[in-house]
C-alpha cells in the first residue's frame, strides 16, 4: 500500500505534537515531584489526595497552634514562678517583721522590701505574649493590674481551638490567681505594707497565713499550667508526626518516580529531536511530491 508523502506529514506532525505534550508532562512532574497535579490526571488520585491535603492542612495548623500556646504557656508559668518566689520572700520578710525585737525603723526598712516585692508579682501578672496579657482573662489588650494592685480584667479566657475539637486554654483570670488590692496574694502584700509602716507586729503576723495561703493558691494555678502545657507539647509532637505521615500517603497517592520520570524527560526529549529532524528534511520535499 502506497502511502502519500501529506499522509506522512501529517503523521509526523501529530507525533512531534504528541512527543511535545509528554515532554511538557514529564518536565512538570519532575519540577513539581507530583504524577497527579490536575483532575484529569488521575481523578480517583486527585480526589484522594486533595482530602489528604485537606487534612494535612488542618493538622499543621494545629501544630503551629499548639506550638504557639506552648510557648505562650511557659512564659505565663515562669511569671507565676517568680510570683512564687517574691511571695516566698515576702513570707520571710514577714516573719522578720513580726519579731518582737525589731523597732519600727527596722520595720519602716523591711516595707520598702516588700513594696519591691508588690512590684513585683505586679509586673509578672501583667506579663504578655506577642502582644496579648496573659492575665488578663478576656481583656488581653491592656495591663490587667494597676500600679496599686487594681484588677481590670475579667473572670473569662482565651483559647486556642484545634481541629480535632480539643482547646488549648491561653489566658487566665488574674484575680483568680494573685487577688487584687483587697484580695489573694496582691492583697496580702498590700496589708503587710501597711503593718509594716505602721509598725503593728501583731498586723504583720497576721498576714503570714494570708501570704501562706496566696502561696498555695498561686502553686496550683502554676501546676494547672503545666498539665496544659504538657498537653499543648503532646499536641505539637503528634500534628507534627501526622503530618510527615500524611504527606508521606500523599506522595504515594500523587507523587512521582523522579528518577524514572527523570529519564522519561531524556528520552522524550530525543525523541522530539529526533522528530523535528525528520520533519524538516521532509520540508525540503518539493510541494508537488507532499500534495501527490
Amino acid at each position: 500500500m502506497q502511502v502519500s508523502d501529506l499522509s506522512l506529514f501529517n503523521s509526523l506532525a501529530n507525533s512531534i505534537s504528541t512527543a511535545e505534550t509528554n515532554l511538557s508532562v514529564a518536565q512538570q512532574q519532575l519540577a513539581t515531584g507530583k504524577r497527579v497535579i490536575e483532575p484529569s490526571d488521575d481523578p480517583a488520585a486527585f480526589a484522594q489526595a486533595d482530602l489528604l491535603q485537606m487534612t494535612e492542612s488542618a493538622t499543621n495548623n494545629d501544630a503551629n497552634l499548639a506550638t504557639q500556646a506552648q510557648n505562650g504557656l511557659n512564659i505565663a508559668s515562669g511569671a507565676l514562678t517568680q510570683i512564687s518566689n517574691a511571695l516566698t520572700s515576702a513570707i520571710a520578710s514577714a516573719t522578720q517583721g513580726s519579731d518582737s525585737t525589731v523597732n519600727a525603723s527596722q520595720m519602716a526598712t523591711i516595707a520598702q522590701t516588700v513594696q519591691g516585692q508588690l512590684a513585683e508579682v505586679i509586673q509578672s501578672a501583667n506579663t504578655n505574649y506577642n502582644g496579648a496579657y496573659l492575665f488578663g482573662g478576656d481583656q488581653t489588650q491592656a495591663a490587667p493590674f494597676s500600679a496599686a494592685g487594681a484588677y481590670s480584667g475579667d473572670a473569662g479566657t482565651n483559647s486556642a481551638a484545634l481541629s480535632n475539637g480539643a482547646k488549648i486554654q491561653l489566658t487566665f483570670d488574674g484575680k483568680s490567681i494573685v487577688g487584687d488590692n483587697t484580695s489573694g496574694a496582691i492583697g496580702a502584700l498590700t496589708s503587710l505594707i501597711n503593718a509594716l509602716n505602721a509598725g503593728n507586729q501583731a498586723a504583720v503576723s497576721a498576714t503570714l497565713p494570708q501570704l501562706n495561703a496566696a502561696l498555695q493558691q498561686v502553686a496550683a494555678a502554676n501546676a494547672s499550667i503545666g498539665t496544659s502545657l504538657n498537653n499543648a507539647y503532646t499536641w505539637a509532637s503528634n500534628s507534627t508526626s501526622t503530618v510527615t505521615t500524611l504527606d508521606n500517603n500523599i506522595n504515594q497517592v500523587a507523587g512521582a518516580d523522579v528518577a524514572q520520570v527523570a529519564m522519561n524527560v531524556q528520552e522524550d526529549s530525543v525523541q522530539e529531536q529526533v522528530l523535528v529532524s525528520l520533519a524538516s528534511e521532509i520540508s525540503k520535499l518539493p510541494l508537488i511530491n507532499i500534495l501527490t
